[in-house]
């Protein structure tokens, strides 16, 4: 079954060919290009928590490959009152559990963390970066959607080798530590791992 996905491309940073690459796999994909209700860059993303639909929907970060079998996890089943993400486990960072390069959840039953975004912008567009925990100008934005969610919705994760980070050119020690701190039985041998159906690739 097709599901409606979302992502911004916004500025320069990422090319037309990062958008090329979802489109080319994905049916009913949105793409926001410009910055809409006064928000930054990737808090853009919050648009789509304040949408009118009834049915789950996909928030995808501009720099996601899908491989393999990445019908799985667009079509992972929630529940009203579900919110789906996907764990860093090639992250040490313990101060945020989900990933702001994958959701899934009701735009229903998420309005209202656009709403309390909105009411006070400016203080949670710089509280993570001015606790430290981020680095500026623009950051936190998974930060704000892990707090929200857990106020009033139940977080729920795709199995941790279903997803990985990838760099443009890996390199032999790259791949190594990849290997090291995947959870499944290997994350590179010569190719990815066919577990691996999204990969969010860092600059």
């Amino acid at each position: 079954m097709a599901i409606d996905v979302y992502t911004c491309r916004i500025g320069d940073k990422y090319g037309f060919d990062y958008e090329i690459n979802l489109i080319e796999k994905i049916d009913r994909l949105h793409v926001i290009h410009s910055e809409k209700n006064g928000l930054k860059l990737q808090w853009n993303k919050l648009n789509f928590f304040n949408l009118d639909i009834d049915e789950p929907i996909v928030v995808l970060d501009i720099d996601i490959d899908l491989i393999n079998k990445y019908e799985d996890i667009l079509n992972y089943p929630i529940e009203r009152g579900q919110f789906l993400s996907m764990r860093s486990w090639w992250e040490d960072s313990s101060d945020c559990e989900l990933n702001g390069g994958f959701y899934k959840f009701y735009p229903s039953d998420t309005k209202y963390i656009y709403e309390k975004f909105m009411s006070n912008k400016e203080y949670y567009e710089n509280f993570w970066i001015e606790l430290g925990s981020k680095p500026g100008p623009v950051n936190g934005e998974e930060n704000f959607v892990e707090w929200m969610v857990k106020k009033e919705l139940d977080l729920k994760f795709v199995p941790d080798t279903w997803v990985g980070r990838m760099v443009e050119k890996p390199t032999k020690e790259w791949l190594a530590q990849a290997n090291r701190k995947y959870p499944g039985s290997y994350f590179y041998l010569d190719q990815i791992n066919p577990d691996v159906k999204l990969l969010h690739y860092t600059m």
